[in-house]
C-alpha cells in the first residue's frame, strides 16, 4: 500500500523494515523517521513460550458454579429480603427484553431508590446482567426461566 494513502505523505517506502518507523506527533506537520527495537517473530514466540511454561492458569471453579456466593455476600442476602415487587419486576423485564432502573420506576410507579434495589436484586439472582453504563441491562432469563426461579425461591 502506498504510504501516501495511509499517511497522506510519502516516506514509508524508504524504511528498511528493521525497527525503523515514521512517527508523526499531533503538533508536527510531517512525520519523523525514528528507530525502535526490532524484534523478530521467532524472538516473540520464544518469549511467549517462556511465559507459558512458567505455569498454567489456576481457575477457581467454585465461582463459576451457579449459586456460589462468598460468605459476606450470602450473609448480606439473608439480611435483605426480596422486594414485594421482585416477582412482577422479573416477569416484566423478561417480557420486555431489557432492564433498567427507569423501566422499573415507570412500570411500577416507584422511586429511584426502590427501583435501584429491585434491579440489584434481579442482577443478584441472574435475571439480568451487570451494569453497562447508560445502556439497558441484558436480560439473561426467559419468562419460563423466571417462573422456575420464582418457584425455587418460593414466590408466586
Amino acid at each position: 500500500v502506498d504510504s501516501r494513502v495511509i499517511l497522506d505523505t510519502g516516506g514509508a517506502e524508504k524504511l528498511l523494515g528493521r525497527g525503523d518507523m515514521l512517527y508523526q506527533p499531533v503538533d508536527a506537520g510531517k512525520p519523523t523517521r525514528i528507530q525502535g527495537a526490532f524484534v523478530s517473530d521467532p524472538e516473540v514466540e520464544g518469549v511467549v513460550n517462556f511465559w507459558k511454561s512458567q505455569g498454567g492458569p489456576r481457575y477457581m471453579e467454585e465461582i463459576l458454579e451457579e449459586g456460589a456466593v462468598s460468605e459476606w455476600d450470602g450473609e448480606r442476602r439473608e439480611e435483605r429480603k426480596l422486594d414485594p415487587l421482585f416477582a412482577r419486576s422479573a416477569r416484566a423485564v423478561a417480557a420486555e427484553g431489557a432492564a433498567s432502573v427507569s423501566l422499573v420506576q415507570r412500570k411500577f410507579n416507584v422511586g429511584y431508590s426502590r427501583a435501584g434495589r429491585i434491579v440489584d436484586q434481579l442482577a443478584e439472582h441472574r435475571v439480568i446482567g451487570g451494569y453497562q453504563g447508560s445502556k439497558s441491562r441484558e436480560v439473561l432469563m426467559t419468562l419460563p426461566d423466571v417462573d422456575d426461579l420464582l418457584e425455587r425461591l418460593g414466590i408466586e
